[in-house]
């Protein structure tokens, strides 16, 4: 064990002291929420002033003002706009032209509205996600109203309250009532995030195994260090190095994002950025400070933060990742001793990257039904036990034997896979060529 040690030393203190990985230990949390924000940002955000055009040639929610002769919206309520978005009627389709050199951004023909349920719209700036979503539920509410008018049996606010909205809010029978709150897909997301960085951390460290085995190989290095250690005790002290490597920087990251969620619920509660009305059955008309779990538990997508049983979260991501780095990366290092050069592993990298993305294929398609055949079958096979099961932990329903015995499996296989590769490494690892 002492021998294995050093190796395990060499291996952790020769990669952690490398300015890269200092680099993006500390670089990577920021990276990642900035590119995070940034996309939501660039998907969400449009800061383009648009003028609609609504032409409504039969009148449907316009009328012609006898006095000035344009055309009004009957329900101007529902067309206010601001500065980013203006509204503007005209009874007949403008030719292209016409629109081109108009100030105009977008025109939309609401003629077919009735009939088909969809309106054409021309655009010559394409309006953001949010923005034609407002223009959507504009139109919506002003159709409504002239559906009703139409009718004429009916009044608006008859109309309204016989109107129904549905939403299925999903409740598992055999999770306690305290625990049922949320929408298992949703709790599945939170999973899915964790076994994606499991996915990543092991094909990143594990191809880092293989490449140190075929720099060792190539180099003739490794001639000399088996003079004085056995090869399967060399390969182990490789590998476990190596993932303690991929630990640390996990870790690291994991305590400066609590920091920065710590530190956000300060700035929150200190600077009080959230009030609510103090309400106990009546209003009393006051507003108090909300705290920051207060806050998170008042918006449904936040508050699944809450949900989450974190400890068993992390400790089971721990033991997986574990588990799947010591499965993933016994295969990549006999790889390495079985090739020459990183060129020759192309060939035998299929046979062992194939499992682990069809395990990512498996997790992300699980989202949509966590507890379903497959997600539960898969989360006992081992090769995909690391990535699928972390989607099935969030929910309260998963059993604690389903973990218990899929972590057997996969510390079972671990053993075998291990023993297996090292016999291929101590048969390998000194074979050139032919």
């Amino acid at each position: 064990m002492s021998k294995v040690g050093l190796v395990i030393g060499r291996e952790y203190g020769s990669r952690v002291r490398k300015k890269s990985f200092i680099i993006m230990t500390i670089l990577g949390p920021l990276l990642f929420a900035g590119f995070m924000a940034a996309a939501i940002w660039v998907s969400m955000a449009d800061n383009s002033n648009h003028k609609v055009l609504i032409v409504d040639e039969q009148g449907i929610i316009t009328y012609v003002d006898s006095v000035s002769g344009k055309s009004l919206p009957s329900y101007p309520q529902f067309f206010e706009g601001d500065d980013k978005l203006s509204y503007h009627f005209i009874p007949e389709l403008l030719p292209d032209s016409t629109f081109n050199q108009s100030d105009c951004t977008i025109m939309i023909d609401v003629d077919k509205i009735f009939k088909t349920k969809t309106a054409q719209l021309y655009y010559k700036d394409l309006p953001s996600a949010m923005v034609s979503s407002r223009i959507e539920r504009h139109l919506e509410e002003a159709i409504e109203r002239a559906k009703v008018k139409e009718s004429k049996a009916l009044d608006y606010k008859t109309y309204k309250e016989l109107k129904v909205n549905i939403a299925l809010t999903k409740t598992d029978i055999n999770a306690a009532p305290e625990n049922s709150d949320h929408d298992p897909q949703a709790l599945a997301g939170i999973g899915i995030v964790f076994g994606v960085i499991i996915f990543f951390f092991i094909f990143l460290y594990g191809a880092m195994v293989m490449r140190g085995v075929i720099e060792e190989k190539s180099s003739r290095i490794v001639e000399v260090i088996v003079s004085s250690i056995k090869p399967f005790q060399l390969m182990m002290g490789k590998i476990i190095g190596i993932g303690l490597v991929g630990l640390t920087q996990f870790l690291i990251w994991i305590g400066f994002s609590m920091f920065i969620f710590i530190a956000a619920g300060f700035i929150f509660e200190s600077g009080s950025m959230e009030t609510v009305a103090a309400i106990d059955g009546v209003s009393q008309g006051g507003e108090l400070p909300v705290d920051f779990n207060t806050f998170l538990s008042q918006h449904d997508q936040l508050s699944l933060i809450l949900d989450i049983n974190w400890p068993l979260m992390l400790g089971m991501f721990f033991i997986y990742f574990i588990g799947g780095y010591l499965l993933y990366g016994s295969l990549f290092a006999s790889i390495g001793a079985a090739a020459d050069n990183e060129t020759d592993t192309q060939q035998f990298m299929i046979p062992v990257m194939l499992p682990l993305f069809f395990s990512y294929i498996v997790a992300i398609m699980s989202i949509n039904n966590p507890d379903g055949v497959a997600a539960k079958i898969f989360s006992f096979v081992p090769f995909s036990s690391p990535i699928v099961m972390m989607t099935r932990i969030p929910l309260h329903s998963t059993p604690i034997w389903h973990m218990v015995v899929s972590l057997l499996l996969l510390f079972a296989s671990c053993f075998f896979f291990v023993w297996l590769a090292g016999r291929i490494y101590k048969t390998g690892i000194l074979m050139y060529g032919k």
